[in-house]
């Protein structure tokens, strides 16, 4: 296969999918459905209703958005057989912290996709100039480019969650100390989360504001704790949680629970820091192994040998 050749394939697949991509913008001319018909009159008291009113989707490819049923179907489902189960992605994601849907996440790992073929297919257009490389090579590195960007998106988001997770765990026995003192100091529960959210740095307040917005708007405050459980499901934050609604289930006092939690936290705080140091043992070894050592013995071997070969 020619340079030229390669260079056709590259601009034949880029135009195949903005043909694509034009032809699944098209209106489908036909009605809408009675859920989007009624969902702007109901807007205000179902949650469902809302986010069909105020939805806007940042899908670069509209088929993955709003585009025919039959199509966006097959497609979401064979990219959440590759990318994962939609539960963990829902944990991933409130995990992260990230403001994304399901579906446009899904979007952004298709757009990643793409863009990783289109980069595979110009790499192949450039190495075709220089040298003659297999046909195969023409299939393989736009595949491999192409997985590298669908995968890279998800590691991403797993990393990032997983090192959010580590910041809300270290952040919360000073959290659980803090709710302690200002219920022991004569305020109620709401009123010390809502000191807490609006004083509060970190990880952890921004999850607490976002739960004090949801109670003054008039959901229980066990309904929001057990949804910021249930959302998160980070096991320090999820025992901390249970033990505040047993509390408030059996009658005691609140703040020597969290006091006691706190305490329990930060051990746990600890034995996490030496769990780590001893899994990370073999990885300080390769640094000195592979690098101090060999240097040693270059500098005490070194002079020996210039002697010698010097002939003294």
């Amino acid at each position: 296969m020619s340079s030229l050749q390669a260079w056709g394939i590259a601009l034949g697949a880029l135009a195949g999918v903005g043909i694509w991509t034009m032809v699944m913008s098209l209106p489908t001319f036909r009605a809408s459905s009675l859920q989007s018909r009624v969902a702007h009159l109901v807007a205000d008291i179902s949650p469902q209703a809302y986010a069909d009113v105020t939805a806007h989707s940042s899908a670069p490819f509209p088929v993955i958005g709003s585009g025919r049923n039959a199509l966006r179907s097959a497609l979401h489902a064979a990219v959440e057989r590759v990318g994962g189960s939609t539960d963990v992605l829902q944990r991933d994601l409130a995990r992260a912290g990230s403001v994304l849907t399901m579906s446009e996440f899904r979007s952004r790992q298709v757009t990643a996709f793409m863009w990783g073929g289109a980069l595979g297919l110009l790499v192949d257009g450039v190495v075709g100039f220089l040298v003659q490389p297999v046909a195969l090579a023409y299939i393989v590195v736009p595949v491999m480019f192409a997985c590298v960007g669908f995968l890279g998106m998800r590691y991403l988001l797993t990393r990032t969650a997983q090192a959010r997770v580590t910041r809300i765990e270290a952040q919360l026995p000073a959290v659980w100390e803090f709710l302690s003192l200002s219920l022991s100091a004569g305020e109620g529960l709401p009123d010390a989360l809502r000191r807490m959210a609006q004083i509060g740095q970190g990880d952890v307040s921004d999850e607490f504001r976002s739960l004090v917005f949801d109670v003054d708007l008039g959901v229980p405050l066990a309904t929001a704790l057990k949804s910021l459980s249930a959302r998160l499901k980070i096991p320090a934050l999820t025992r901390g949680i249970e033990q505040i609604l047993g509390a408030l289930h059996r009658g005691t006092p609140v703040s020597t629970v969290l006091q006691a939690h706190a305490v329990d936290a930060r051990e746990d705080s600890k034995r996490r820091l030496l769990e780590s140091a001893g899994q990370k043992e073999v990885a300080m070894l390769v640094p000195l192994v592979f690098l101090i050592l060999p240097v040693t013995i270059v500098f005490a071997v070194f002079p020996g040998l210039l002697v010698i070969q010097s002939g003294f």
